[in-house]
């Protein structure tokens, strides 16, 4: 399976079938088949997950006809698009009309869809498609989202990200000294350069990133740029570090903590998410108390650290608990 996570695709190119062909989907149960566009990295990660057949499709106008055939010959009951790759409304519809039941998992936030005008059109054109029928069921990822569009009338479903399975990791030797990984894109709610700035104060810190902001006045903070690598190797590197941080400003269900302590390595996360959230002692060394604020992201950074063996053990209790929460509720939201 790892292999095809890591591949990327035109969106001119045929769509990528992780379980073979049609023909070999039975032996996988064919009841469900998840959909996703396959260089929407966190989403495609995500869909992986859940252990059902994937499709990556990266243009469902083109391709959304001949999928939802293929589909129908199959056999498949249930199709769910994680994301909202383009030409999904058309194919929503197609497959309503094929006699598919149909659902939708979105991984946005409020605050994106009040950012951003490209992700509050998929918001609404999304809702919109549960009210014409031709969307059975739109889950989110985002903990307490389902109960706002449930209050405004949509019928929504929490459907959490299960765990990722993680193979045997290839670390990296990143060198003498203490190595801190921040590895988000450098966009507005990543919050990269607030926390590089929190490396700035740890004694000895050098930054691993997978990006280098445009931000001149970091010129002197030793930080190692990395380049974007295949999903396998992102796991490797992350593993190497001493300490990654994600403390982010707005957050679904962030997957790359989880992986972190799956790989035994601490991670510092924000407020924003469920991570953790019903564990105090976990919440309370896993968590930067102001996401905005460099000073607090090192103390918690050098708080976590003193405490990352019991916050690893803690950590993967918590993630066993979440997953097996998050895969029934994942068979609730696909039951036909």
């Amino acid at each position: 399976m790892r292999e095809f996570l890591s591949r990327r695709t035109a969106a001119d190119e045929a769509p990528f079938l992780s379980f073979g062909s049609w023909g070999e989907l039975p032996a996988a149960d064919p009841s469900v088949v998840v959909v996703c566009h396959p260089d929407w990295r966190g989403v495609r990660t995500a869909a992986y997950t859940f252990r059902t057949p994937v499709v990556e499709a990266a243009n469902l106008d083109r391709w959304g006809e001949s999928l939802v055939d293929a589909m129908g010959a199959a056999g498949v009951d249930v199709v769910v698009v994680h994301g909202f790759p383009p030409g999904t409304g058309g194919f929503l519809d197609r497959a309503h009309n094929a006699g598919l039941a149909t659902r939708l998992v979105l991984h946005s936030s409020m605050a994106q869809h009040g950012a951003e005008a490209g992700e509050a059109a998929v918001a609404d054109e999304a809702l919109t498609a549960t009210g014409s029928g031709a969307l059975d069921r739109i889950g989110f990822v985002k903990s307490g989202l389902a109960e706002s569009f449930r209050a405004l009338g949509y019928p929504a479903s929490y459907v959490p990200n299960r765990s990722p399975e993680l193979s045997a990791l290839t670390r990296q030797d990143l060198g003498g000294g203490l190595s801190i990984g921040v590895f988000a894109e450098p966009f507005w709610r990543k919050n990269v350069v607030t926390q590089l700035g929190a490396v700035a104060m740890i004694d000895g810190a050098t930054a691993h990133v997978m990006r280098r902001p445009a931000v001149g006045y970091l010129g002197d903070l030793a930080i190692v740029e990395h380049g974007e690598v295949p999903w396998d190797r992102f796991l490797g590197l992350q593993a190497s570090t001493d300490l990654n941080l994600y403390v982010t400003l707005s957050e679904c269900h962030p997957l790359s903590p989880v992986e972190s302590y799956l790989s035994g390595v601490p991670a510092l996360v924000s407020r924003t998410s469920a991570l953790f959230r019903d564990d105090p002692r976990l919440w309370e060394l896993t968590t930067a108390e102001v996401a905005d604020d460099p000073s607090n992201i090192a103390a918690g950074s050098e708080r976590l650290l003193a405490n990352s063996d019991e916050a690893i053990a803690l950590a993967n209790r918590w993630i066993e608990r979440a997953d097996a929460d998050a895969a029934d509720r994942w068979g609730g939201f696909v039951a036909h």
